[in-house]
């Protein structure tokens, strides 16, 4: 009886710990980040590779981008890779119609007015790459396109 109870704890400790970076985004989870918050989510995943991409709705570049984002978290485990969008709109509404229609399957967070500043970002699509002991090793303007992407990430896991 005890190791059934022993069972049934660890299962429930596995379920509770599987990542969320899997699932779709849903459009009423989309919450503020500050500055502080993405640095603590590249502290949390060291040991993965983690690929921060940040975006507006409005902008064209990045919304050919994030298409290709999503194929990547597909082909990526979430125990490997973890990819964050990191909006710079300023209205919440719009944001989150547009993670509806994009059906993210990372997460997706607002920006809040320290985040810009803090990470350089004149000019959007604006990547940031961290590998697997946190350190930034690739970010600045413009897309990242799949294959270079792929690349990176198999280059950085090997």
């Amino acid at each position: 009886m005890r190791r059934l109870s022993c069972l049934i704890a660890l299962l429930a400790c596995l379920v509770l710990a599987l990542p969320a970076f899997a699932a779709p985004q849903k459009a009423d989870a989309i919450s503020g980040i500050s500055s502080e918050k993405v640095l603590d989510i590249v502290k949390a995943n060291k040991g993965k590779l983690v690929f921060i991409n940040f975006f507006a709705t409005w902008c064209p570049p990045c919304r050919e981008e994030i298409p290709e984002l999503i194929s990547i978290r597909k082909a990526y485990p979430a125990d490997k890779v973890v990819i964050v969008g990191i909006s710079l709109d300023s209205d919440r509404g719009k944001l989150e119609s547009f993670a509806e229609a994009m059906n993210f399957n990372y997460p997706v967070y607002l920006a809040e007015p320290d985040v810009p500043a803090l990470f350089g970002i004149s000019s959007i699509p604006f990547n940031l790459l961290y590998d697997k002991t946190g350190k930034l090793v690739a970010g600045g303007p413009g897309m990242v396109g799949k294959e270079d992407l792929e690349e990176a990430f198999s280059g950085l896991l090997n």
